[in-house]
């Protein structure tokens, strides 16, 4: 090898200075080819001693170069997950036709709109912020706006504002203002309206069949007298029950210094009984017992619900309760509840929004019929045939239509 490379040398050097014979004289010329021939000699020892190690740990240096020709990337950073991975964006929009038949009231129809908004991001793994807009005003059961006043500019709300802790796969703690954390039987409003988002802080437990829901919620803050506060929580099952599956629960509400309280919200008494002086006449300590039952029927499915509350804050006119079932085959859900619902049961503020026009102090059916078009556009019908002002001598007959057109994204 070694004597093969300097006679390689000798002819390379002869090669590349035989067109400079004509320039240099014989000694220069010699000079001049002795220089470059032993740095020539020094490159070549390098290369050889390269060959050598080569030759004693092929094996090493070829899985060296497999291995980062193979997982370049281990040697490079990961990059964070973009901004637009933690964040979620939904909404929906609701247009709405109402006729209404009331006793002693004119017949009238009117057209309303709902549209909501909501945004949220994950912080980490277990931390979640969200915010909410709706249209509407500050009435804490709807955000529905009436198409009226000469094509005016409709308020708009914020809906939610929330932070989420999830500290286990079994518990979430919620503060701010959210999603009510209480299971509605049925998707009832017998006790909560389905737009209500209470403000305070919230507790949702899920473990096997056993689930638990808690609410701290501030209700009428105030500087100059003493402040109300909702206080409650549910707890219930949900197993399997022969062909179906069974929920059942119960729950309890203390609304802590309303007796004596003027109306929690913009002074309506939304059907509660208040004394002399416009406060409230009763405190407001509900228990309720529910049960849901779902099951296969044919290649639908049926569920059949109950609903009972009792305030024991109050002397009488003090129960309420809603029984119903609803029935979803292909495209299809059609529904039926009755519902009685005494002045005091319940407080009137919270309660559903469209029963007997809103509050309690009512009874009477409802039914529904809901066609899913797709995933994003659905139509539902929703005719209401009650009486109400029953517990305060002021009974009249109540009729109301609503049609739906809902649209998601």
């Amino acid at each position: 090898m070694g004597r093969w490379t300097l006679t390689l040398q000798k002819c390379l050097v002869a090669a590349l200075f035989w067109p400079l014979q004509p320039v240099y004289g014989n000694e220069d010329q010699a000079e001049l080819i002795k220089v470059l021939q032993a740095q020539i000699e020094a490159l070549a020892a390098k290369v050889e001693q390269l060959e050598t190690k080569h030759a004693e740990y092929p094996h090493q240096i070829q899985t060296t170069r497999l291995a980062t020709a193979q997982f370049p990337a281990a040697t490079v950073a990961t990059p964070e997950a973009s901004w637009a991975d933690t964040i979620k964006l939904k909404g929906d929009f609701r247009y709405r036709h109402e006729a209404f038949d009331i006793q002693n009231h004119r017949d009238r129809h009117r057209q309303r709109l709902r549209a909501r908004a909501h945004i949220s991001s994950r912080v980490n793994d277990a931390v979640r912020v969200g915010f909410g807009l709706a249209s509407g005003n500050s009435d804490p059961t709807s955000t529905n706006q009436t198409l009226t006043d000469g094509s005016s500019s409709k308020d708009v709300v914020i809906d939610l504002a929330y932070v989420q802790w999830a500290a286990r796969d079994e518990f979430t703690l919620m503060a701010g203002k959210f999603k009510n954390p209480f299971h509605r039987a049925g998707n009832h409003g017998l006790l909560w309206d389905g737009d209500l988002n209470p403000e305070g802080v919230g507790i949702t437990f899920k473990s096997g069949n056993v689930f638990a829901n808690a609410l701290f919620s501030w209700v009428d803050e105030s500087s100059s007298d003493d402040d109300s506060f909702l206080v409650g929580g549910q707890v219930g099952i949900d197993t399997d029950a022969g062909d179906g599956a069974i929920k059942l629960g119960v729950g309890y509400y203390n609304y802590l210094d309303s007796r004596g309280e003027y109306p929690f919200f913009d002074g309506q008494a939304m059907g509660n009984r208040l004394n002399a002086d416009g406060e409230y006449l009763s405190d407001f300590e509900l228990i309720e017992g529910f049960l849901e039952y779902g099951v296969g029927v044919g290649t639908g499915k049926l569920t059949l619900f109950a609903d009972y509350v009792q305030n024991q804050g109050a002397d009488d006119d003090d129960t309420g309760y809603a029984l119903g079932t609803t029935y979803k085959i292909s495209n299809w859900q059609l529904g039926y509840t009755y519902q009685d619902l005494e002045a005091d049961a319940v407080l009137g503020t919270y309660t559903d929004s469209d029963f007997i026009g809103g509050g309690t102090d009512g009874e009477g059916h409802i039914l529904h019929a809901r066609y899913a078009i797709n995933s994003k556009i659905s139509l539902k019908s929703t005719l209401f045939i009650n009486d109400r002002g029953i517990d305060l001598n002021r009974e009249e007959e109540y009729k109301r239509l609503m049609l739906d057109v809902n649209f998601k994204y």
